[in-house]
């Protein structure tokens, strides 16, 4: 794509940037807008990435880690789907753990601390120099709508876009308002803006917003820490990482392709920084229990939900009052910065008590606040607005990724960003959209939770959410959604042959240690058992690490597995039944008006999705079974259609 050029065409009192339609615009560059830009350009689409600040693109507002319990697994998926999530992490990491690694590995989770501003801004010149990507800075403050549909955005600067496709990804600036105590003031994240009256347009066009809240720690000055009463966390010695790189060339780390410009970022697990762990105080208690009233939680000033599995310290002790202490994470901000982030410490309460609250914990005594907690609360849109393409059942041509689908989490905006941005490009081309399943993958879980059950509280993905999470340990993701990355050209052909090859080579040796036999048995009898006496062949000891990892888990949880297997296929036959879109659940003879209501408004497509619908009881599906087996065709006895009646 050639830059646009400025076009003085008037339009409203504006200027109409390209005369041209972009195929995309997405709307803010958080973790999810960068995703989507970058899907979007990489599959060929002329794109536009609108930020209110360039300089902050891809910024860790609040903790600066990447992964986590199912977080690690979900951008291995969006690694393998082709986003750079996975690889910004490795290159720009201090600390990586592996989470839960004395469980099975369908729950080990990779987790790493990153440099905050390094991962910042490898992610800002990767966007640079992505073909088909123009970035531009400007705040939206609304969308141009015809004939029902999205055709483009209107901007501060006077100056509209149009565009076939427009995704936004918003975060927390939807009306962001941060509370310290009893003080307010107007944005999206401590110094930074608010965007006011986008939430105006999206009302405009019917969409449903709603409010939540989230909040973050006070961030202190390492020489303030007296580490001597810290519990020290190292890093793992072996470092588990994000990206598939035994599948992606060497040179895809540094350099982009035809450009003699190199990116920031060092060794993956080269040089790891500790972090440190301490607790609560009994004087941390009372301090918080006795300034419950000016918290803007507590004192009702935020009428917005919190997240639930990451509370404030606040509601910590509140919810918790048999605990004695808390654990805090100390945790360093990057390389080049002394700051620290009090993991665990997130409030809302007046600065003078944030001071004295950390000065209660050990090792905190004399510390240094650089930054205040703060609570914000925003505006989202409740996401059963949505289709699993994450486009706006109510605006044709608007996508919304991330927090302003009421998640939370970095990973979790990231995963929505790429599908939304693959999707508006489908859009544009005419082509099936990418639906992930269930029982494909973390991503696939977390996107039909959210169009079919919607949420009340920031989302978070967790393990326990995915019914067939033993399918999703990390190390298959690239191998569960080549389907997809092929389909939809999400990867490089040379990248596509290295998985297939990986994956012809981790079938062959399943199906050597299944049929094979050693010494008392075959090889895969003497692995379920763990048992050491025999030593696997050399040449499987010579394969690459991943290759022997996903290998001895297939052959290991093998009656697991195939377990998993035969339960999606007794599924799978409830979600090929298709529901027509313009049925009227309300017409169903014997389907309760409670579930009918739900049913037409959240429009599932398929059995599947409306069994899922809160609400929705296996009695109701039963009746919708027998009623599309009485009315195959969509036809009722009198040939006209069932719903329009």
């Amino acid at each position: 794509m050639t830059i646009f050029t400025l076009y003085a065409l008037k339009f409203h009192n504006t200027l109409i940037y390209n005369k041209i339609p972009f195929d995309v615009i997405v709307c803010g560059a958080g973790h999810a807008g960068v995703e989507a830009a970058l899907a979007a350009a990489r599959m060929g689409a002329s794109t536009l990435l609108l930020s209110g600040n360039i300089d902050t693109i891809a910024q860790m507002s609040c903790n600066p880690a990447i992964g986590g319990q199912a977080k690690g697994q979900m951008v291995r998926e969006i690694d393998a789907l082709g986003g750079e999530m996975g690889i910004n992490t490795d290159l720009t990491g201090i600390q990586f753990r592996l989470l839960n690694e004395s469980k099975g590995p369908a729950v080990q989770s990779p987790r790493a601390q990153c440099d905050k501003k390094a991962y910042q801004f490898r992610l800002k010149h990767t966007l640079e120099l992505q073909k088909n990507l123009q970035i531009f800075q400007a705040t939206v403050t609304g969308l141009i709508f015809k004939d029902g549909k999205v055709v483009g955005c209107r901007t501060n600067l006077d100056i509209d876009f149009i565009s076939h496709t427009v995704v936004i990804t918003t975060g927390t600036f939807l009306r962001g308002l941060m509370h310290i105590g009893s003080n307010k003031n107007e944005g999206g994240r401590l110094g930074d803006f608010s965007a006011k009256s986008l939430s105006s347009s999206l009302i405009e066009a019917g969409i449903e917003l709603e409010r939540l809240k989230t909040g973050t720690p006070p961030r202190i000055l390492g020489r303030s820490i007296n580490f001597s009463k810290l519990e020290e966390q190292k890093g793992d010695a072996k470092p588990t990482l994000f990206a598939f790189h035994d599948t992606r060339d060497s040179e895809d780390m540094f350099h982009v392709e035809h450009s003699r410009e190199t990116r920031l970022g060092w060794q993956p697990g080269s040089e790891q920084i500790s972090c440190w762990i301490t607790y609560t105080s009994p004087e941390t208690a009372i301090i918080v229990r006795d300034n419950l009233h000016k918290s803007a939680m507590y004192s009702g000033e935020i009428e917005g939900v919190g997240p639930r599995y990451c509370p404030s310290i606040e509601d910590k002790f509140v919810r918790f009052a048999d605990k004695s202490r808390h654990m805090l994470f100390l945790e360093p901000e990057g390389r080049s910065t002394n700051e620290y982030y009090i993991n665990g410490l997130s409030t809302s309460l007046p600065f003078d008590v944030q001071l004295d609250m950390v000065h209660s914990i050990p090792g905190l005594e004399e510390a240094v606040l650089l930054r205040p907690a703060y609570a914000v609360e925003y505006d989202f849109a409740q996401p059963t607005q949505l289709y699993p393409s994450l486009e706006s059942k109510k605006v044709e041509n608007l996508f919304l990724a991330g927090q302003i689908n009421g998640t939370s989490g970095y990973e979790e905006a990231a995963s929505q960003g790429l599908i939304a941005g693959v999707n508006a490009v489908q859009k544009v081309r005419g082509a099936d959209p990418l639906i992930m399943k269930r029982h494909e993958s973390y991503i696939g879980v977390l996107i039909d939770d959210l169009v079919t059950k919607g949420t009340n509280e920031p989302y978070r993905m967790f393990t326990s959410r995915a019914e067939h999470r033993l399918l999703f340990n990390h190390g298959s993701a690239e191998l569960r959604l080549l389907h997809h990355a092929k389909k939809h050209k999400l990867l490089s052909d040379n990248r596509i042959k290295k998985i297939e090859e990986k994956q012809k080579t981790i079938q062959k040796w399943i199906s050597y240690f299944e049929e094979t036999t050693t010494k008392g048995g075959k090889w895969a009898e003497h692995m379920r058992r763990h048992d050491e006496s025999v030593k696997l062949p050399s040449e499987f000891l010579a394969e690459s690490e991943a290759v022997q990892s996903e290998v001895t888990y297939r052959v290991v949880y093998q009656g697991y597995l195939d377990r998993e297997q035969r339960q999606i296929l007794k599924l799978d036959n409830v979600e090929k039944i298709k529901l027509p879109s313009d049925i009227n659940f309300l017409n169903i003879r014997g389907l309760r008006k409670e579930s009918a209501l739900k049913l037409n408004d959240l429009k599932p497509q398929n059995l599947g999705q409306a069994s899922r619908i809160s609400g929705v009881n296996p009695a109701d599906i039963s009746i919708l079974m027998i009623y599309l087996e009485s009315n195959r065709g969509g036809k009722n006895r009198d040939g006209a259609t069932e719903t329009n009646a």
